[in-house]
């Protein structure tokens, strides 16, 4: 009966303690916000800064780093078929063509960057296979890399620039508002709390010690679950990683408005029905991309922009900040796809060329969402924060994982045949 009361009244402090203690988790939104702005019918996106991320960054990045660190020193050099947890693996390095042509979908003040003109663009494509065995989710990633002709803003050049621009995406469902459009996590407090449990320390158990920590990091689960759920059932799972439409996830400046922006497959890539859930999906993945590889047809995907606007864009409940700030801060903020349609601004064609699919050689080129000219730079605290966790990391697995230096490829990557 002692040890029930004991039990009981630890209990009661901890939850107590959850509830009466400074909780800093849990972006606050305060102060003189300003009325949303609109132009021509379009979001003016406004991004607000909380003192401390700084130091919330520098955290975050220590720890996905010491988690890659404690992995076996030159893995991914030694092992090809090495999956690094919550990274993934390299299905191919392949080549192909971006062609932006259909601006004139795009109102006037919205063609800039890589949308102000007509043109080709040659393409390095990383497919892949993002597996986390914490969250239970699998998910095909597409990371290109675009020659571009003048120098870029880069993360991991040694003079901040190359002629290079990165666009990042992942698997999703087809179809308008699809729950997986957008990312399942909101803001870099949220991502700060995730990475801090692995490896485990001090700073695990003080997590652990705030019941809110928990039950955010429970909600995250269940939507990760709620996302992966029609991935894993026919038809969707008959998609090989040529026919999926892959979306950008989070929101991105266009001038001075906000984007969205997706690949949808032109080509069908049907492969045998299969469970997800008995099955190593990146063992799969890379059969089905070895299966297309061999039939020798080139991928094809369009690429489509989508616009933010008042209609589009959820009501404020009473916590949120206007509608302008949650355009750019809330990163899992679903953007209505009837009230705003994406449309279609380029084709992606990507070849069976092999010649490049050397992952010993070219599985440490480096991409991020940052590497992009400022007018279509990432936006709201989660991306601030993946400029230097995603830095990071990909440093610590160049280094650690594939006995390179970091920032060597930048401005080497093979576009040429």
């Amino acid at each position: 009966m002692t040890f029930l009361w004991i039990v009981l009244v630890l209990l009661t402090i901890y939850f107590a303690y959850g509830f009466f203690a400074p909780y800093r988790n849990k972006r606050v939104f305060a102060g003189d916000l300003p009325e949303d702005r609109i132009e021509d019918g379009f979001l003016v996106p406004r991004e607000v800064t909380d003192p401390d991320e700084e130091s919330l960054f520098k955290a975050a990045a220590a720890s996905v780093a010491a988690h890659t660190l404690a992995l076996r020193k030159n893995a991914a050099r030694d092992d090809e078929t090495f999956h690094e947890p919550h990274w993934g693996h390299t299905s191919a390095m392949l080549r192909g063509t971006l062609e932006i042509n259909r601006i004139g979908n795009l109102p006037p003040q919205f063609r800039v960057g890589l949308f102000a003109q007509q043109r080709s663009y040659p393409v390095v494509a990383r497919a892949g296979i993002a597996k986390d065995p914490d969250l239970g989710l699998a998910a095909a990633r597409l990371a290109l890399k675009l020659e571009y002709p003048e120098p870029v803003p880069n993360v991991y050049a040694a003079k901040g620039e190359a002629n290079e621009l990165d666009l990042l995406l992942v698997s999703s469902n087809a179809g308008d508002n699809g729950a997986d459009h957008s990312f399942f996590i909101r803001d870099g407090r949220q991502l700060a709390v995730g990475v801090s449990l692995k490896p485990p320390s001090l700073k695990t158990l003080r997590v652990l010690a705030n019941w809110r920590n928990i039950a955010m990091l429970l909600d995250a689960r269940r939507r990760v679950a709620t996302l992966a759920e029609p991935l894993r059932k026919a038809p969707a799972n008959q998609n090989g990683w040529a026919g999926e439409p892959y979306f950008s996830f989070g929101p991105f400046a266009l001038g001075d408005g906000a984007m969205k922006f997706c690949l949808r497959p032109v080509k069908p890539h049907r492969v045998a029905k299969h469970d997800r859930t008995k099955i190593d999906f990146a063992a799969f993945n890379k059969a089905n991309m070895d299966d297309w590889l061999a039939s020798g047809e080139e991928a094809e995907f369009t690429l489509a922009v989508q616009l933010a606007t008042p209609d589009c864009i959820p009501e404020p409940g009473p916590d949120d900040p206007p509608k302008a700030v949650m355009t750019a801060e809330y990163c899992d903020l679903a953007w209505d796809e009837v009230a705003s349609p994406y449309v279609d601004v380029g084709t992606l064609r990507i070849s069976t060329d092999t010649s490049i699919n050397t992952p010993a050689v070219w599985g440490h080129m480096q991409f991020n969402a940052w590497n992009t000219l400022s007018s279509m730079r990432p936006l709201g605290q989660l991306f601030r924060m993946r400029k230097h966790v995603h830095a990071a990391h990909s440093n610590v697995r160049v280094s650690h994982l594939y006995g390179g230096a970091p920032g060597e490829m930048a401005g080497k990557c093979p576009f040429a045949g």
